[in-house]
């Protein structure tokens, strides 16, 4: 061997005793870069797409309303933000219900928490709170109710699909049954039946309804807070009762939560006010082209751009009761939802109002 031989030898000896840990580091190097990569390419996770069951119950669901109603909007913001890509399918009441026991739904909603659907189901935190009521004709008089026995003498009607409060169905013997709230209140006008049990929103959104040919101010809702003749109640998504639904749920009611102390979720439940249906443009009725912001006493406060958009906040006497003789200045409350005034609540004079054409 060559001195130079020799020497090469010398140097290498080192490395030949470190090769197979070399060797190791290497593989991990490169297998770590090789997960790395394929970290960077995975795509996210798609969302699980799932069917939900509900009704039509106007102003809160149904396949006519923007985004499918406030709550349907609600909820399929929930299921969105747990994981889930939503299908809202709507059928009859009771028909949800079956859907959810056969697993062909994931869930459906929004549906009071009676004893029966809790037996049978698990049960979001509520998504809104809601009222139930008495209606009843004003033309026919004003039922006074102050025992059971009063109220299981009348014609009570109710709708197919619905559970009512306790103490209700505890005092009426046997609901006179309707298809629809429409249908329970053309029965109510026409004297078939002496009360319609239904919520308080939701009755006004049919009497309100250009398919509902009575007139609103014909009937009222019984008063008080016996609850007999009123109930607040809240409105669930429910799941069939296993250990997928429980996780679900689980996850649904966090993000509940959440959104409830949220402005978000704020905005979703103000859809529900009849009010929310009544944003209207401001167009200037002075001289000068510029719309006039007033205070309560008619005082202007700011100007603001015709075009101006706004919700009214309420609807003066002389549009919704009996008018007498016209006032020298009508003024409307409302909250600027547009322009440099935006989110201002002031007073606007009633002819600057122009409602939205019915589309």
């Amino acid at each position: 061997m060559t001195p130079n031989s020799r020497r090469l030898s010398a140097l290498l000896k080192p490395l030949r005793s470190w090769a197979p840990a070399l060797v190791l580091l290497g593989a991990v190097v490169a297998a770590t870069g090789v997960v790395a990569v394929g970290l960077r390419g995975s795509p996210t996770a798609p969302s699980r797409a799932v069917l939900v069951s509900s009704g039509a119950w106007a102003p809160f669901v149904g396949p006519d309303l923007p985004d499918g109603g406030p709550v349907t909007e609600l909820v399929v913001e929930l299921l969105s933000r747990s994981g889930y890509s939503p299908e809202v399918r709507y059928t009859s009441w009771s028909l949800a219900e079956e859907k959810v026991s056969s697993g062909a739904s994931i869930g459906a909603f929004p549906l009071v928490g009676s004893e029966s659907r809790r037996t049978k189901f698990l049960l979001s935190d509520p998504l809104i709170d809601f009222e139930y009521v008495l209606f009843y004709n004003r033309r026919r008089g004003e039922p006074k109710i102050s025992s059971a026995g009063d109220l299981g003498a009348l014609r009570v009607g109710g709708i197919a699909g619905y559970d009512y409060w306790d103490e209700l169905e505890s005092a009426v013997p046997e609901f006179v049954e309707f298809g629809s709230a429409l249908e329970g209140f053309r029965a109510l006008a026409d004297g078939r039946i002496d009360l319609l049990a239904e919520g308080l929103l939701s009755g006004q959104a049919v009497l309100a309804d250009p398919s509902f040919a009575g007139d609103a101010a014909d009937f009222g809702h019984l008063q008080g807070d016996n609850r007999l003749v009123h109930s607040v109640q809240g409105l669930h998504f429910m799941m069939a009762d296993t250990d997928e639904g429980a996780s679900v749920m689980a996850k649904l009611n966090a993000m509940l939560r959440t959104m409830r102390q949220s402005q978000e979720y704020e905005d979703i439940v103000a859809e529900l006010e009849p009010s929310a249906s009544h944003e209207v443009t401001l167009t200037p009725v002075a001289a000068s082209g510029l719309v006039e912001l007033l205070d309560q006493d008619g005082k202007p406060v700011l100007l603001a751009p015709r075009g101006t958009r706004a919700r009214v906040l309420a609807w003066p006497e002389a549009f919704v009761g009996t008018a007498g003789p016209p006032p020298a200045q009508v003024l409307v409350k409302v909250k600027v939802t547009n322009g440099p005034a935006q989110g201002r609540v002031l007073h606007v004079d009633a002819r600057a109002l122009l409602l939205d054409p019915v589309t």
